[in-house]
């Protein structure tokens, strides 16, 4: 499925005369504020502007683009200044400061369009900590950045006659929102269109109901299938929820937003994980004060930038050290943060665990696990009938089985030899569950026999399901498998060896290994993670397009 790269290559010849402006150029336009284009573009409220192709080649005199991955933002400029579409658009106004001492981080571009409206961008979330802790920020206080926004938005629309669009990308979608709901009503009716792309809402504590009325129809939310950031403060639209080629959490960046000629591929609804996610954010917030939320986002932020990071990746890229680092800074704040984050940490262990246990008994291989367990305890409860038991019930459930088979294959319009066939096979099947039935006292032995094939069985699947999951299965997970599949092996020869021997304690034996055994495959099937591989030296000027 194309991306927007794919859509700057398929459909940048088309012009917007040919092509109205559409939800994927809003897109484009939220993407290419990421790029770094601060003493190319002409400053806020300066005169003068510049082509996105004489930007660019400028930006790429200082950044090759051999040595750019897959997902990073500067490939939107790169294509733009190659396409007919956009190549020729002027930016100017941009904004980016970025001020600590004011809790300020807050870039933002105006593109002019061909027909003569502009459409200004606000850049979203990095990698860098500060810019996260304006994200959080944002649940407890109207941070500087909106506020900037707005004024950057009320003094180029001043600047500038006609129409407007505003829009932006994760926390971007949130300044756009901001700036254009609190904007002088004289400007805000030359907004023709807000976008907000998978951005948070507006905390509702600072939420002017009113004024939010005032352009919610005006207002495009687009989401991922698996949506965290823009469910945060959810605002009280329609959102459009699209497909992404990515997993999870990754799905919010807008590089991997899947696209379908001039829009994006639609989806019914959010990904389950995410819905899940989501609530548990929303319990947290509404069951924490403002103090709580200020006070919590204070101590973490402060304490990660303590211990030497300063950025996302520096804490990803620690893996469970880098967790280890967020719960040792939990650790040594203040009390009320500790109670908040424990309480946080409390509901989504919960909520988690919930959902990869009913995912996983609702799998094949978690139906299996379910399945030897309660026959496990079958053979503990009633250790000197089970055979009995079993074996009745197996033949029951074999007369009623080959039956209705011996019908349907008496009901199929097919070659008169192969459907005589087919219901001799039946018949033979069913004749010999009879016979088990009316032979009660050879039950038990037969019983022990399929019993025996069951193990057999069980171990094959053992290791065929280690062989299909070999490179995502651990190496400690794939010993306790085949440790399973020998020890189902062993019992089998056993109980083939003495078919006679029902002891209750050879029913305790067996009952013993089937729960064992399928405690083991739920816990190997929970605890279980996939290895994903890290994609490197991808180049989109290598695609076929």
């Amino acid at each position: 499925m194309a991306n927007v790269i794919n859509y700057l290559k398929w459909r940048g010849d088309l012009t917007f005369d040919e092509s109205p402006f559409n939800e994927v150029d809003n897109l484009v336009l939220s993407l290419v504020v990421y790029s770094d284009l601060k003493g190319i573009v002409p400053e806020y409220m300066s005169g003068g502007s510049i082509k996105v192709k004489d930007a660019a080649a400028a930006f790429f005199e200082k950044h090759d683009p051999k040595y750019m991955a897959r997902i990073e933002y500067d490939w939107v400029l790169y294509y733009m200044a190659k396409s007919r579409r956009f190549g020729d658009l002027l930016l100017s106004d941009f904004l980016d400061i970025n001020d600590m001492s004011q809790n300020m981080l807050v870039t933002a571009m105006t593109v002019k369009l061909p027909d003569g409206s502009r459409y200004v961008s606000y850049r979203g979330t990095g990698y860098d900590i500060d810019d996260w802790r304006m994200d959080f920020m944002i649940s407890f206080q109207e941070i500087p950045a909106q506020k900037e926004a707005l004024n950057y938005l009320s003094n180029v629309m001043q600047k500038y006659s006609g129409d407007f669009l505003v829009g932006g990308h994760s926390k971007g979608g949130n300044l756009a929102l901001y700036a254009s709901m609190n904007i002088f009503d004289t400007l805000q009716i030359r907004i023709k269109q807000i976008y907000s792309n998978d951005g948070p809402g507006i905390c509702s504590e600072f939420l002017d109901e009113e004024r939010f009325e005032n352009i919610r129809l005006r207002l495009t939310h687009i989401v991922p299938e698996f949506c965290i950031v823009g469910m945060l403060f959810e605002p009280n639209v329609r959102h459009i929820i699209i497909g992404s080629e990515a997993k999870g959490i990754a799905q919010h960046t807008g590089m991997t937003w899947q696209v379908d000629g001039n829009h994006f591929k639609r989806k019914k609804h959010l990904n389950e994980n995410s819905v899940m996610y989501n609530s548990i954010i929303d319990d947290w917030i509404e069951s924490n004060s403002m103090e709580h939320r200020e006070i919590f986002t204070k101590d973490i932020f402060d304490s990660l930038k303590a211990g030497g990071a300063t950025s996302i990746q520096d804490i990803q890229d620690g893996g469970m050290h880098g967790f280890g680092t967020i719960l040792l800074s939990a650790a040594n704040s203040e009390s009320k943060t500790k109670i908040v984050f424990g309480k946080f940490i409390s509901t989504f262990w919960g909520r988690f665990e919930k959902l990869r246990f009913m995912e996983t008994i609702k799998s094949q291989q978690g139906i299996i696990s379910l399945s030897l367990i309660f026959l496990g305890l079958l053979f503990f409860a009633i250790p000197e009938n089970v055979y009995n038991l079993l074996g009745a019930l197996i033949a029951f459930v074999g007369i009623i089985w080959s039956g209705s088979f011996l019908i349907k294959s008496g009901m199929r319009e097919e070659n008169g030899v192969l459907k005589r066939g087919r219901m001799i096979f039946w018949m033979v099947i069913m004749c010999f569950m009879v016979f088990l039935l009316s032979n009660l006292e050879r039950i038990p032995t037969w019983t022990n026999v399929l019993v025996a094939v069951a193990f057999i069985v069980l171990a094959a699947t053992s290791v065929r399901y280690v062989i299909k999951n070999r490179k995502t299965m651990s190496l400690l997970a794939r010993f306790w498998m085949i440790f399973v599949a020998v020890i189902a092996l062993n019992v089998s020869v056993i109980m083939f060896m003495s078919p006679m021997n029902l002891s209750i304690r050879k029913s305790i034996t067996v009952g013993s290994y089937l729960v064992i055994t399928g405690l083991v495959r739920l816990l190997i099937q929970l605890l279980g993670e996939a290895k994903r591989g890290v994609e490197k030296g991808f180049c989109y000027e290598d695609e076929d397009i």
